[in-house]
């Protein structure tokens, strides 16, 4: 459900990190913190997200905690979504989830939050019953911080698709823990419009507005240069929106894009057409 009542014609809309990034999955942003904020407010957002360690990099920058919570309130943002917690799928003692869940912990104590996004890169073999566990103990731990955990599915990695996602989070058992849906890694991993029957724990937690074409290998690095904007790619963004719709989502809506034309736009431009891409699907959606 959503997280606070908002007129039907405005919905709440959530930059992720990557979107305004102006950089790649493996570089530093272009645009620093206090530009993407007041770009992705222009534009009509609600809500932004931040890699975990943008916080210890914004500080580094000049700009520490207490002066990014007062950009937030002069943007009239809040920070929606921390990314990203992996590693804990296929390894329990691997020593960079704990930097990353201290990292995450920093930001919700520093800025608030309201989910995590979590998976897994790696392919592997997957012993689910180990992963529902740590998933378990990672959803109660970030709880205390009122977070939520938003588990996404990749299709080159260990939990490839929606139904490996359902499984495990029905294993785990946590009313902390629900899915992340992506647009483009749902459709490329197979995904269909009715795996949101009965969903365990948290139900929806998230949805990452997106699109592109149909692939059927080398999903990694489609993903990462192939995702477009919602409405311009291959995808039935609109039927997803309707189906999570009818699940009980309705938002926020985080729009995630990342192209190589789209990062290298100035971050006002890519905020306004992030922003009226993503209200033209939702318009649709509902008409």
């Amino acid at each position: 459900m959503a997280d606070r009542a908002r007129p039907s014609d405005r919905p709440e809309l959530v930059a992720s990190f990557f979107t305004l990034s102006g950089a790649g999955f493996d570089e530093p942003p272009r645009h620093g913190f206090e530009r993407r904020c007041e770009a992705a407010a222009a534009a009509g957002f609600t809500g932004i997200g931040l890699q975990f360690d943008d916080l210890a990099r914004t500080a580094a920058a000049g700009l520490d905690a207490a002066g990014m919570r007062a950009v937030l309130a002069g943007t009239g943002l809040r920070l929606v979504e921390i990314e990203f917690l992996g590693g804990w799928a296929l390894d329990a003692d691997d020593p960079a989830l704990e930097t990353a869940t201290s990292g995450v912990e920093a930001v919700a104590d520093a800025l608030g939050g309201r989910h995590v996004s979590a998976g897994e890169f790696r392919p592997g073999r997957l012993d689910l019953d180990a992963a529902a566990a740590r998933l378990a103990g990672l959803a109660e731990r970030l709880a205390e911080r009122g977070l939520r955990v938003a588990l996404e599915a990749f299709p080159w990695s260990v939990l490839p698709d929606v139904d490996t996602a359902v499984e495990l989070l029905r294993r785990a058992g946590s009313a902390h823990a629900g899915l992340m849906v992506d647009v483009w890694h749902f459709f490329n991993g197979g995904g269909q419009l009715d795996a949101f029957d009965r969903l365990p724990g948290a139900g929806i937690v998230a949805v990452q507005l997106n699109d592109g074409p149909r692939v059927e290998k080398d999903f990694l690095q489609h993903a990462r240069a192939a995702r477009r904007l919602p409405g311009f790619g291959e995808l039935d963004v609109v039927g997803l929106v309707r189906a999570v719709q009818a699940a009980g989502f309705d938002g926020p809506w985080c729009v995630e894009v990342n192209t190589p034309v789209f990062r290298d736009l100035p971050v006002e431009e890519a905020a306004r057409n992030a922003a009226d891409a993503a209200r033209s699907v939702l318009d649709a959606a509902r008409g």
